[in-house]
């Protein structure tokens, strides 16, 4: 637990108050371009032994990995293993993958209005 001390003035006597963290929400905004964003976020239990700061860590890696640019870069990765086995997938699923290399070979983005 990460405790967090807090003072308060009663009659000029200072109190001291412990307050633990239990839970840590963490998000992020992506811009997608063309003025679209999208947030993506997580609320992690902080586990007993647990550092608050690591589950902010792990909140963090979780979210990123979680960033819609990057879906681009996992469909191009996951092409590239279909066309290095080409036998064990069927022709139409190694043409889908054939098209999903050269478009981002090119960086052909469909979503451009232009």
């Amino acid at each position: 637990m990460f405790p967090i001390r807090l003072g308060c003035a009663t009659n000029q006597t200072l109190n001291s108050i412990i307050m633990k963290a239990k839970k840590i929400y963490y998000k992020k905004l992506f811009n997608l371009g063309n003025f679209q964003n999208e947030e993506v976020g997580i609320e992690l239990e902080i586990e007993e032994g647990e550092r608050a700061s690591d589950v902010i860590e792990k909140a963090k890696q979780f979210v990123n990995s979680l960033d819609p640019r990057n879906e681009k870069e996992r469909q191009y990765n996951e092409a590239l293993d279909i066309l290095k086995n080409k036998e064990a997938w069927n022709y139409k699923r190694v043409i889908e993958a054939q098209d999903i290399v050269n478009r981002y070979e090119l960086n052909d983005d469909e979503d451009l209005p232009f």
